[in-house]
């Protein structure tokens, strides 16, 4: 078996953002973050995303408010950054504290510099299949996953075990777009390990840790684990059961070492088309 691992996959998103920023002449997409208050789990995860963009050679601006900042003044800080023509493209972090209005915040973040399909028009965008519209980077990540490993996906049968706004209806609209057969489970779903053991390529993302062990695929089945969970013992994993798909997939990403980093890599691919689209380029 082969482990689909993220690193291959960053190296070569790394080199098309590397070579894409060369040629706006030194012009440098920028990142803004939001934050309320001091979340370790925030602050660690802020920091990631602000290595990788320094390595794909992008900027990031941190916009920290106390824990706190009240609605008023978290508006007029968005409000700010939101019409700020040298910011291309906006990460909040969420949820936010619950005296901000966040669906006011929706409401008005502009779509071109919504980098992860929170917005009304980027969500409509990619079910009509809007080349300028965002997919959620996660889902977005699960087609660069398979791309990177030259995995191919035109005809294809594809299942996806979730069906969340962030992985699941999204991911099948991009299956779909690259001419895959999808079939998209839930809970309710009836039969789903026999549904799931037709799939070529499956996509697990339904949070629940070590759940799809290898009696849900048949053999030399791919996988693709969106699943970040923790087990008994602490430990980070997904949402498959790791030792036991081994026995069956031909490709299977781990957890953790898998589609995380790729998912960082690709909010950096958006911010460059999105500062290429505000530019006119």
């Amino acid at each position: 078996m082969q482990e689909l691992r993220g690193k291959l996959v960053v190296e070569k998103l790394k080199e098309e953002c590397l070579k894409r920023c060369e040629s706006h002449h030194g012009k440098v997409p920028t990142l803004a973050i939001i934050r309320v208050g001091a979340k370790e789990a925030d602050i660690s995860y802020q920091r990631g995303v602000r290595k990788r963009f320094l390595d794909f050679g992008l900027e990031v601006k941190d916009y920290e408010l106390p824990e706190d900042a009240s609605d008023e003044e978290f508006q007029k800080a968005f409000d700010f950054i939101n019409d700020d023509p040298e910011i291309n493209g906006i990460l909040i972090m969420r949820p936010l504290p619950p005296k901000i209005n966040e669906k006011e915040i929706l409401r008005k973040l502009r779509p071109e510099k919504d980098l992860d399909c929170i917005t009304k028009e980027n969500i409509a965008g990619v079910m009509l299949g809007e080349p300028s519209a965002f997919a959620p980077c996660t889902a977005q990540a699960v087609i660069e996953m398979l791309k990177g490993y030259e995995i191919p996906i035109a005809g294809k049968r594809v299942v996806i075990l979730g069906r969340s706004m962030v992985v699941g209806k999204p991911l099948s609209m991009l299956f779909l777009k690259e001419n895959a057969t999808v079939t998209v489970c839930h809970s309710k779903s009836e039969n789903l390990k026999e549904i799931t053991k037709e799939a070529d390529i499956l996509v697990v993302a339904i949070g629940k840790a070590k759940f799809v062990g290898s009696s849900y695929i048949r053999e030399g089945a791919i996988v693709v684990d969106v699943g970040i969970n923790m087990d008994e013992e602490g430990k980070l994993c997904g949402d498959c059961d790791y030792n036991t798909m081994t026995e069956k997939a031909s490709m299977l990403s781990p957890v953790p070492g898998g589609l995380g980093s790729v998912t960082t890599a690709v909010l950096a691919k958006h911010l460059i088309r999105a500062a290429e689209l505000q530019w006119g380029e």
